[in-house]
């Protein structure tokens, strides 16, 4: 899927492959599987649970309240804006 000319991780660089650690979910690059969606919707969870912890300062829980939230987000745009395919053989 990776197609340089769309990449927003080079915008000022001329490098041939992506940059991982600059990678933004809002890319035209990104290819995600269900698998991916249902793994950030997990991370969301474990977040949640560390914000909802009493040793957790308030802005800090509000922080990560806030990226649960965004990888929620992601995951439901993933699963409402999918394409289905069939992938079975058909039977005869």
């Amino acid at each position: 899927m990776y197609n340089r000319d769309r990449a927003l991780c080079h915008r000022l660089d001329v490098t041939e492959a992506p940059s991982l650690d600059r990678c933004q979910p809002t890319c035209a690059n990104i290819a995600r599987t269900d698998r991916h969606a249902d793994e950030l919707v997990q991370y969301a969870r474990a977040l949640e649970e560390q914000a909802e912890s009493q040793s957790v300062p308030g802005p800090l829980a509000d922080r990560l309240t806030r990226r649960a939230n965004h990888l929620r987000d992601l995951a439901d745009r993933h699963h409402h804006g999918r394409i289905d395919l069939d992938l079975q053989e058909p039977t005869s």
